[in-house]
C-alpha cells in the first residue's frame, strides 16, 4: 500500500518527475544536435576543399554542441534536485541555454550559406 505523502510530498515528487522529464528532453535534444552533425559532415555536397572543410567545421560543432547538452542537462538535473532537497525554489539563470540558441543559429547560417552558395 502506497504511503500517504501529504501536500507537499505529492508536489515536491511532481516537481521531481518534472525534473526527469525535463532531463530526458534535453538529452534527446543532444542526440539529436549530435546525429545531424555526424550526417552534416558526412552528406553535404562536397564540390572542393573549401566545402569539405565548412562541412566537417558545421558537423563538428554541432556535436559539440550536442555533447555540451549532455553536460548541461545534468548539471541542470542535479541542480534541479538539489534544490528541492533543501527547500530553494529560486530560478536559474538563462545563459546557458541562451549561448546555445545563439550557436544553433550560427552553425544554421553556415548551412545555409554552404547550400546555397
Amino acid at each position: 500500500m502506497q504511503e500517504h505523502l501529504g501536500e507537499r510530498g505529492l508536489a515536491l515528487e511532481r516537481t521531481l518527475l518534472a525534473a526527469e522529464r525535463t532531463f530526458s528532453a534535453w538529452i534527446r535534444t543532444g542526440l539529436a544536435i549530435l546525429g545531424g552533425g555526424l550526417a552534416i559532415a558526412g552528406a553535404l555536397p562536397v564540390k572542393g576543399y573549401l566545402h569539405y572543410v565548412v562541412a566537417h567545421v558545421i558537423g563538428g560543432l554541432l556535436v559539440i554542441l550536442g555533447a555540451g547538452i549532455f553536460v548541461y542537462s545534468i548539471i541542470g538535473y542535479r541542480r534541479t534536485y538539489r534544490r528541492l532537497a533543501e527547500g530553494d525554489f529560486s530560478r536559474s539563470s538563462l545563459v546557458a541555454v541562451t549561448l546555445m540558441t545563439a550557436m544553433l543559429l550560427v552553425i544554421a547560417m553556415l548551412i545555409f550559406w554552404f547550400t546555397f552558395q
